[in-house]
């Protein structure tokens, strides 16, 4: 990026951080904003939050969902019909540092954006993140739910889910399988499930409705699988 676009970016950063106080003092509530928006207030605080690398039994490789993906799985997650009673939430299994829990509570069509990983650093690195935009934004967290547990957990129950994002690209094909089923039972008629991989084994539940290239961190175009539950 040259000089003058990062000046731009750091501009519309600004500018959406003022926008977005005045509506909070003026409305006394969070606002949803446009995509563009949230980027804009989201990117800077991603960019000097520390990156972390899991060692021992969880020895995995590590990337992000880019912006222009997020912006998708939301657009294309207000414009699909929902059967629920409730406009539903937003969950990221393996949510890492948080940007997609972040990026879907101030711009998605959710009730609640719901982060769950298995790894002690990478959630506080994503409460860092909360953190950090709490500072700018301080009922901008309302909406937002970071677990530290297995997806898998029984306790947890995907029913509420109108959005589901797996980056399943480094997980192994039994724990991928134990997922999937979990949610082809448990997901209401009309919610999306976004995934790097398909299943191994077709979902009765489930109808492939595109596969896309996306940009992720690791790539410019990545393999990105989106279903939707019958």
């Amino acid at each position: 990026m040259d000089t003058n676009s990062k000046a731009k970016t750091r501009k519309v950063a600004l500018r959406s951080k003022v926008m977005t106080r005045r509506r909070l003092i003026q409305g006394g509530g969070i606002v949803k904003l446009n995509t563009d928006a949230v980027t804009a207030i989201l990117q800077p605080i991603y960019n000097t939050l520390p990156s972390t690398k899991a060692n021992g039994d969880h020895n995995l490789t590590y990337g992000e969902i880019e912006w222009s993906t997020l912006k998708y799985i939301v657009e294309l997650s207000s414009k699909q019909q929902f059967t629920g009673n409730t406009p539903g939430k937003f969950y990221d299994l393996g949510c890492g540092r948080g940007r997609a829990v972040l990026y879907a509570a101030l711009s998605g069509p959710f009730d609640q954006s719901v982060g769950i990983e298995i790894l002690p650093e990478r959630i506080a690195l994503a409460q860092q993140a909360l953190l950090k935009l709490k500072q700018s934004i301080p009922t901008a967290g309302a909406k937002v739910k970071l677990l530290e547990t297995s997806f898998l957990n029984p306790a947890l129950k995907y029913k509420d889910a109108r959005a589901v994002f797996f980056s399943n690209l480094c997980i192994d094909d039994q724990t991928s399988m134990a997922l999937f089923n979990k949610l082809n039972a448990e997901m209401q008629k009309g919610s999306l499930l976004f995934c790097s991989k398909a299943p191994s084994t077709k979902l009765v539940s489930f109808e492939l409705l595109s596969v896309e290239r996306m940009p992720m961190t690791w790539t410019p175009s990545s393999e990105f699988h989106v279903f939707r539950h019958l």
